[in-house]
């Protein structure tokens, strides 16, 4: 029940965001697709990266006689980490908000740089294989491919820094997410970091 509340949400945010996208004068608006690379921030201990998904919808408001732009976004993103045989899988609904600084040049090709806040709503927390998380001052024992919900925050509050390169409706480019809040509930410091190559496509 929880997933499909959180899956309803997020359908009617996207609408709510597109026909206000639509409604409003912007200079962008289309869809971002990435490769993650998810792994642990603040913990002494050692984990290897998960490789994820990123897909959503963006939109580029323009603020007049400036190279600023206001950029939010709404983006289904996979996080988590991987210890030997096991993946714990943490995915998200993140809603960006970017202040994004365009270099004016004279050709087609146009870089940028932006950063913001984010905040992250756990859909889903699931580990696959036997773990026992004691680097993190959690001991626990998990099954294979059950559900942890219960370990985990269901909010992620985190910042994003990244740039790129826009060429006529498509651009190009890399970010880092770093969490700023920890991702389990009740123990240990450790926080979500993720980098992503992205793709965005102008409608």
């Amino acid at each position: 029940m929880k997933k499909l509340l959180f899956t309803l949400s997020f359908l009617l945010t996207v609408g709510l965001f597109a026909q206000q996208a639509q409604a409003q004068t912007r200079t962008g608006f289309g869809i971002r697709g990435a490769l993650n690379f998810a792994n642990l921030n603040d913990t002494d201990a050692d984990f290897d990266s998960r490789t994820g998904l990123m897909l959503g919808l963006y939109a580029n408001y323009h603020i007049s006689n400036s190279p600023i732009f206001i950029q939010p976004e709404v983006l289904y993103t996979q996080k988590g980490f991987e210890s030997g045989n096991t993946t714990v899988q943490l995915d998200y609904i993140e809603i960006p908000v970017l202040a994004k600084f365009a270099f004016i040049t004279e050709g087609n090709l146009t870089p940028y740089v932006y950063a913001g806040p984010s905040i992250g709503f756990n859909i889903n927390s699931e580990v696959d294989g036997d773990v026992e998380i004691e680097d993190l001052e959690i001991i626990e024992e998990f099954g294979s491919d059950v559900d942890i919900e219960d370990q985990f925050n269901s909010t992620e509050f985190s910042v994003v820094v990244g740039g790129g390169l826009d060429f006529g409706n498509f651009d190009l480019g890399a970010r880092y997410g770093a969490g700023l809040t920890e991702i389990f509930d009740g123990g240990g410091s450790a926080k979500n970091g993720v980098f992503s190559i992205t793709v965005g496509i102008g409608i």
